[in-house]
């Protein structure tokens, strides 16, 4: 499952770098997080608690950092396990010099196993993807309290928008009849 977005963070380039090292601020973001510390130069160990629909799980994870080009991008490789399954991921991680502060963009692909691949890949992927954004919401607010996503889905504002369109025409459609049978 891919997973993008992009936030803009009113901060420096070389600030929002050294958060993304920094084990006291991943562990403050990282949803669930129990313990995070560093196990080597590029990579670390830590104990996320995480709950994907029915199932309830203890996640031992180690991260590495990869392909480390400071302070414009890395390759992020996680691996989980839990006795509920396993999870895989590379994120992709850059970060752009804007006018406003830095813009940051992530492109993840992850894959799950074990009990949870059985619990629906629907509910796996909604998940996940929640809590990839819940960690980068937490993140760039955490350096700037005004940080904000910048590639949300214009259709998800079409959707809904048409909902209401339609509601706004089918009570105005009511509300013709009731005058209509009322008069007539």
């Amino acid at each position: 499952m891919e997973i993008k977005g992009e936030y803009q963070i009113a901060a420096m380039r070389g600030v929002v770098w050294q958060a993304l090292n920094d084990p006291d601020v991943l562990k403050a973001c990282i949803p669930g997080c129990e313990e995070f510390e560093r196990a080597g130069e590029n990579s670390f160990r830590a104990k996320i608690k995480a709950t994907i629909g029915p199932v309830r799980a203890n996640f031992n994870t180690i991260l590495s950092l990869e392909d480390l080009n400071p302070p414009e991008s890395y390759r992020l490789v996680g691996e989980s396990k839990a006795a509920a399954g396993f999870g895989r991921g590379i994120a992709n991680i850059s970060l752009v010099e804007t006018e406003d502060g830095t813009l940051l963009r992530y492109d993840a692909d992850f894959k799950v196993g074990g009990k949870l691949a059985q619990v629906g890949s629907r509910l796996v992927v909604g998940a996940t993807k929640k809590t990839a954004d819940d960690f980068f919401s937490a993140f760039c607010t955490s350096l700037d309290p005004a940080a904000y996503r910048v590639d949300e889905e214009p259709e998800a504002a079409t959707k809904s928008a048409v909902p209401k369109t339609w509601l706004a025409v089918a009570a105005a459609a009511i509300v013709l009849l009731i005058w209509w049978f009322l008069l007539g």
